[in-house]
């Protein structure tokens, strides 16, 4: 049986080891989460001759591409992973975002499951964008990996605005995880409607390198 200790007599000595030791248990979890926070999203960048190599993982997600100057990082948006853009002073000019994609469960082909998604994600760029016209959809490649392809032009205040969303699952039979790629573009970026976003342009770049996992095989 435990003695009591009257309060004039505390802190003892069994005291300051309890503290302590509680105090290293309360870091030794924060460093865990922190591990844990690390492990499940990281992004690295690295100089190379011809451009900055990215590779970003987020969650099941891990991807990588290389883009050149002028595109420059800038905070994500809502639920973006990240975002590139370029601009003239306040003017904005074109960007390339990396958003999360996920689906539900379903079997077969991905193929089938894409255009139910994608008239969803049109309605979703339709309350988005003012001026929101949808110029064709349907299926595309990235690299091999199967997606689907939205193109659209809107209006940027009183610009003209295009741009490519395109749906892209991981590469897996049956994966539910995967990215939205965005690429947007006014004329200042020299181009002249939306089939040549991600075609012409410094956006181009990010967009023909875009594969899933670490491995590169860049050429434009």
């Amino acid at each position: 049986m435990r003695a009591s200790v009257a309060p004039e007599f505390r802190p003892t000595l069994r005291d300051l080891v309890a503290a302590r030791a509680g105090r290293r248990g309360r870091w030794a979890l924060a460093a865990v989460a922190v591990l844990l926070a690390a492990a499940l999203a990281y992004e690295v960048l690295r100089p190379v001759d011809d451009g900055i190599d990215v590779v970003r993982r987020a969650g099941p997600v891990t991807f990588n591409f290389r883009y050149t100057e002028p595109l420059a990082p800038v905070p994500p948006r809502g639920a973006e992973l990240l975002r590139l853009e370029v601009r003239r002073g306040e003017k904005f000019v074109q960007s390339f975002a990396v958003e999360p994609l996920r689906l539900a469960p379903y079997r077969g082909d991905v193929g089938g499951v894409l255009p139910v998604l994608a008239a969803r994600e049109i309605e979703a760029l339709r309350g988005r964008y003012d001026e929101f016209e949808l110029v064709s959809d349907g299926k595309t490649r990235v690299n091999e990996v199967p997606g689907y392809n939205v193109l659209f032009r809107a209006r940027l205040g009183k610009r003209r605005l295009w741009g490519r969303q395109v749906l892209l699952p991981g590469r897996e039979p049956g994966a539910t995880d995967g990215v939205r790629l965005l690429l947007l573009a006014t004329p200042a970026a020299g181009v002249s409607n939306a089939n040549e976003v991600g075609i012409r342009g410094v956006i181009k770049r990010p967009y023909r390198t875009f594969r899933f996992g670490t491995e590169k095989r860049y050429a434009d």
